[in-house]
């Protein structure tokens, strides 16, 4: 490349001011650029290129157009009639706008300070050099961030001739208006109709190998761990996917091959003679990189991430004996762990269990610091009750159990001292098939413990935890004996432990202090009023399924009918509540929620219904999608999310009542029970009749504990918002809603810091705690679809062997019996879409504020689930198919197949692919 000092300073007076920017903007840069050059001007590709010139790695010489280059075509382009009906149009009619303004810029007229720029541009690279040959890529501020790859949506054109880097320059142009690009914003969240790109012009390496580098191995998420897919040849085959290229996944701690797998390389990409590449056969034996180059790919990635700070992909090539990156960017596709969980790299590792999902709690999303201090309470509240005080720490990871990281974790290296995996797998198979079968596979010697943990601490406890529980045992024990009149007291303590649990606190508390408050209560009625009832009835379930003879299919498919259509879940009556509700309203008053929601606001809706709509708050105001997370609204918080669920129901016909279903279920049961006594002998209709009349008086009580706890919360939240309300008067945030992102001891130290510095520079403590605090919860939030059942402490996810797949078929665990076929709703959380009735819900776990979206559905299909969890239970009491336990279920099934749910033998079969439209 010639690039003289003098042909620097006159690219460097070739300006045009951007509005975005503080500075005028060059309209070309060389690579690399003295000084710092902003990411706005050359767009993400270019500007991690940068970075790597000036930290000294092998970059290939190089030239970029910045977004300044491009910014008069941008506004010639937002002055045509494509442009106006590209921004009147629908998502889904976005391609033909697209196509009409791609077909434009090639008739685009250079100003005067484009062609300097060009002819410039031409004399840096050396382009009228015979057999010059360049690599063209597209680089978009939006690329290539923490949050948002674009990998494969911008255009690169390699081996461009230098006639021809016009006409190369106009391509990449054209792809930051492709749809994909701007439909892949949108689901961002970032801004879709501003288009900004620069362009980088960079001298073609003729690579014997070439291909990509992770510094994170993106198949098991270890951080230990790299993987390198390379060929021979130019990158663009290994890129593409056009061909099956060598694996190597090195151990970055010491550099050890742990695994390499030949690929067929059955082709290569290579340098056309008159520009372009072209593919040429290629030979297919022998791996394409020695264990030399691959040490040296090693200390590169190593260096890589130290420089960035995070996890790293990389385009390399190998040419001539020299290492040369080609790009750089974030891994967006992996799993964080906050760094006090994990380990030090070649350290032991530690194991742990998602609790937030394993364990019924359902939050496949970051809990919020101060929901974590809610949770801390709750849960150091029930342990001293039972144990009191006890040295048993909630944030530390080398503990038990650890809070933090936006994620509740079990430490499953101290369980292994304990229980075995198998022991561990049987345990869980009910809320968590596919946790149960990955359980099953740890292996023990890589993850127990270094030290057994004492024991002897916790066997003196339990004869305190026992005294501790034996009023609940106890009422637990009566209720077999005398269940009408344990039922009876039940329903009285039940009434007082919700209306202490409703009663006001005082209004000066703050949130610890209402929790403090608040804890204990709940916990009492826990362990003394709601498990004894739970216990009871999920006993006489268990014991009542053991009357019926295993070889006996007759007897075990009418005792599976006794298992159902049980009165006095919550959650079920949530869901009938709801559905009344919705249906007291004409279809035309859901038209527009905002009026409604201020109709009833004002009470000037029928009598009738503000009466069933105050009682259901009463109820079930507590309630709502992530519930256990204090940051999420209730529907008492938020009567629009409320309104929304209703008007999913309005419409819905007749047969999908789920009063109805519950009725039906009832009197299958009843006949069920009618069969079973005629068959049994006079043992077994003696404990069968009285098994099961405790079951219908104690089984619906399963879901009443955690709606204690959901009470208790609802208080605490209403606290925590008051203190956001008094913080933003003061100044101190900016919503209310804020104080979320705070923990309880963050308000303690706003106070000390108000009154040291009298008021001076507090202004914005807060606001930095909160931001720090909320740091990497937002990294979750971007980064993380699927929270993973067990990971260890770098970041290994530990994953179900795979099963055996039929073509047409996922195949999971039957929950729900029943077949139904409609077409397939997938829904990462319960308000991004309306389940119309008959359509197939898709989700990977629900907690109860989905109940109202199982109404219209034909079927429910999970990827986290056993026969214990809530979308099982619910399923069953409202008589939908389920089908749980199929991994990856967002990814393997899409919105639009039509397809069929056999919850009896835990299959989902594709019968039609989504419709065109």
């Amino acid at each position: 490349m010639h690039a003289g000092a003098e042909q620097r300073d006159h690219a460097a007076r070739v300006v045009v001011r951007d509005e975005q920017l503080a500075s005028p903007l060059p309209l070309l840069l060389p690579l690399p650029s003295d000084g710092e050059v902003p990411r706005a001007a050359i767009g993400g590709k270019a500007w991690s290129l940068q970075q790597l010139a000036s930290a000294g790695f092998a970059v290939p010489p190089a030239v970029i157009l910045t977004t300044g280059f491009f910014a008069p075509w941008v506004a010639r382009l937002r002055a045509t009639p494509a442009w106006e009906a590209l921004l009147g149009s629908p998502r889904s009619g976005w391609a033909p706008h697209c196509a009409a303004l791609a077909a434009q810029i090639h008739g685009l007229a250079l100003e005067a300070a484009q062609r300097d720029a060009l002819a410039q541009l031409r004399g840096l690279c050396g382009a009228d050099c015979e057999g010059a040959r360049f690599a063209v890529r597209s680089s978009s501020p939006d690329e290539d961030l923490a949050g948002a790859s674009y990998a494969g949506m911008y255009r690169s054109l390699l081996g461009v001739p230098g006639p021809e880097l016009e006409r190369a320059i106009r391509d990449c142009f054209a792809s930051c208006l492709d749809a994909r690009v701007l439909a892949y914003k949108a689901a961002r969240g970032l801004p879709v109709f501003e288009p900004a790109i620069a362009v980088v012009v960079q001298h073609q390496v003729d690579s014997e190998v070439a291909g990509v580098g992770f510094s994170i191995n993106p198949l098991t998420n270890d951080f230990d761990e790299m993987l390198v897919s390379a060929s021979w040849g130019l990158g663009e085959s290994v890129v593409d996917g056009s061909v099956m290229p060598d694996q190597f996944v090195l151990d970055k701690t010491n550099g050890h091959l742990l695994a390499q797998t030949l690929g067929s390389k059955q082709s290569r990409s290579v340098l056309a003679p008159q520009g372009g590449t072209r593919r040429d056969e290629t030979r297919r034996d022998g791996f394409c990189l020695s264990m030399a180059q691959l040490a040296a790919l090693k200390e590169v990635l190593l260096r890589l991430e130290a420089l960035f700070g995070f996890p790293v992909d990389v385009e390399f090539a190998c040419a001539g004996g020299a290492l040369h990156l080609l790009q750089a960017r974030p891994v967006t596709a992996y799993v964080p762990l906050a760094p006090e969980m994990c380990t030090a790299p070649g350290a032991p590792r530690r194991l742990y269990m998602d609790v937030a999902l394993a364990k019924g709690l359902t939050l496949d999303a970051p809990v919020s610091p101060m929901g974590q201090d809610w949770l801390k309470q709750v849960i150091g509240r029930m342990i001293a009750h039972c144990a009191g005080p006890v040295d048993f720490p909630l944030d530390r990871p080398d503990g038990w159990l650890c809070i933090g990281g936006g994620r509740m974790y079990l430490n499953l290296s101290r369980l292994l001292w304990l229980a075995t995996p198998a022991k561990l797998a049987r345990s869980n198979a009910p809320t968590d098939r596919l946790l149960a079968e990955t359980l099953a596979t740890i292996d023990v010697a890589r993850y127990r413990a270094p030290v057994r943990p004492p024991l002897l601490p916790a066997l003196r406890l339990l004869p305190r935890v026992l005294w501790t529980l034996r009023r609940g045992l106890w009422r637990s024990a009566v209720a077999f004996v005398a269940p009408e009149r344990a039922h009876r007291r039940y329903l009285a303590r039940e009434r007082a432990c919700i209306d202490r649990l409703k009663a006001p606190v005082a209004a000066d508390l703050t949130p610890a202090q209402a929790g403090e408050e608040l804890a204990p209560q709940a916990m009492k009625a826990i362990l003394e009023v709601a498990m004894p009832a739970m216990l009871a009835g999920v006993g006489a379930m268990g014991m009542m399924a053991g009357l019926a003879h295993k070889r006996r299919p007759d007897e075990q498919s009418l005792m599976a009918q006794l298992m159902l259509g049980t009165s006095g879940n919550l959650v079920v009556g949530m869901g009938i509540a709801m559905f009344r509700l919705a249906r007291m309203l004409a279809p035309a008053d859901y038209a527009d929620l905002d009026a409604l929601k201020a109709r009833i606001a004002r009470r000037e809706m029928p009598p009738a219904f503000l009466h069933a709509w105050d009682a259901f708050l009463d109820r079930h105001g507590c309630r709502g999608p992530g519930e256990m997370d204090l940051a999420n609204p209730a529907y008492a918080d938020d009567p629009l999310m409320l309104l929304r669920q209703m008007s999913f129901m309005a419409a819905a016909p007749a047969e999908v009542d789920p009063e109805q279903a519950q009725r039906e279920l009832a009197a299958r049961r009843e006949d069920g029970y009618r069969q079973l006594q005629a068959r049994f002998g006079w043992l077994r209709r003696l404990l069968l009749r009285r098994l099961y009349r405790i079951s219908g008086l104690f089984a619906g009580t399963r879901d009443t504990p955690k709606y204690f706890k959901l009470l208790a919360r609802q208080q605490v939240r209403r606290q925590a918002l008051a203190a956001g309300e008094a913080l933003v008067a003061k100044g101190r945030l900016d919503r209310p809603e804020d104080v979320f992102g705070l923990c309880h001891a963050d308000l303690e130290a706003e106070l000390e810091a108000e009154l040291a510095a009298a008021g001076a520079g507090a202004a914005g403590f807060l606001r930095a705690r909160r931001a720090q605090r909320t740091a990497f919860a937002d990294l979750l939030a971007r980064q993380v679809h699927a929270f993973p059942a067990l990971i260890d402490s770098r970041g290994r996810i530990l994953r179900a062997p795979p099963g055996a797949d039929v073509p047409g078929q996922l195949r999971g665990v039957p929950l729900s019996p029943g077949v139904a076929r409609g077409r397939v709703k997938c829904l990462g959380n319960a308000h991004e879409k309306s389940i119309e009735p008959g359509d197939i819900l898709v989700a990977r776990t629900t907690d109860p504020g989905w109940t109202p979206l199982f109404v219209s559905a034909g079927a429910i299909v999970l990827e986290v689930g056993g026969v214990l969890q809530h979308g099982a239970l619910v399923a069953r009491e409202f008589n939908k198919p389920c089908v749980a336990g199929i991994a990856d279920v967002l990814r393997r099934l899409h919105d639009g197949q039509f397809v069929e749910v056999d919850g009896g033998h835990g299959t989902v079969t594709v019968l039609e692919l989504a419709r065109q439209h």
